[in-house]
């Protein structure tokens, strides 16, 4: 775990130096992904990956996912081979390194004190889309437990509706039990990632978000439970 967490540090500040030359650089995308692959090898885990509809991995979308483990975002970010940036909170870019590692790679600044911080966020995230890239938000705002398919916050929803792109809804399990939360180490074991229909977020509008964030819900949790089952 050490070693990993010392490579991190010559991988974004090899970001950094590239992105004073390009700041939306494929080649980014392709030194991030090799620092997954450390952390893949670490977890040892039988990975499965299920495609129920092919997406277009050019294209940019705004990707949702539930939250297991510190683990999914390494494993989503190799494997579903999608350009794709965080939200990290304004906090963080104050930080020596992890502040340094958010702005190379153009992560989504959000201020969570400020009630009006959503102009921000359109306009960061309507530049990122222009670029090709997508972005990568966790509706249920925190890790959660593997038996708490906890509800979605409507955020991300408000942002592909805002900015016109889809949502790729994408659901993943057994990472909770490989790298649990709180704990320091990880066991092997079976993860599975399943991807979604995309959501034509043109299709709606703003009286009906709230319910299709509700659908959203209940449709990935019921392939949630039908995955766990399936892992066991």
């Amino acid at each position: 775990m050490l070693l990993m967490a010392v490579y991190t540090i010559p991988v974004a500040y090899s970001i950094w130096f590239i992105g004073i030359f390009a700041k939306y650089t494929k080649v980014k995308y392709y030194i991030a992904k090799s620092w997954c692959i450390p952390w893949m090898w670490a977890a040892r885990a039988k990975l499965e990956i299920i495609k129920t509809t092919d997406y277009k991995t050019n294209q940019p979308y705004v990707v949702i996912s539930n939250h297991l483990s510190n683990l999914d975002p390494m494993m989503e970010f190799k494997y579903l081979k999608i350009k794709w940036v965080f939200m990290a909170k304004k906090e963080v870019y104050k930080l020596p390194f992890f502040g340094t590692a958010a702005k190379a790679f153009n992560f989504i600044k959000v201020d969570r004190n400020n009630p009006n911080d959503r102009v921000s966020i359109n306009k960061q995230a309507k530049i990122i889309f222009e670029k090709g890239w997508s972005l990568m938000v966790y509706p249920q705002g925190t890790r959660v437990p593997k038996d708490d398919f906890k509800k979605f916050k409507s955020g991300a929803f408000h942002i592909a509706f805002d900015n016109n792109i889809p949502i790729l809804p994408v659901v993943i399990a057994g990472t909770g039990d490989i790298w649990p939360r709180g704990s320091k180490f990880m066991q092997s074991g079976k993860a599975m990632i399943k991807t979604l229909e995309p959501i034509d977020i043109s299709k709606y509008n703003k009286e009906n978000i709230e319910q299709l964030v509700s659908d959203t819900h209940k449709k990935m949790k019921k392939v949630y439970d039908e995955m766990v089952e399936a892992i066991q």
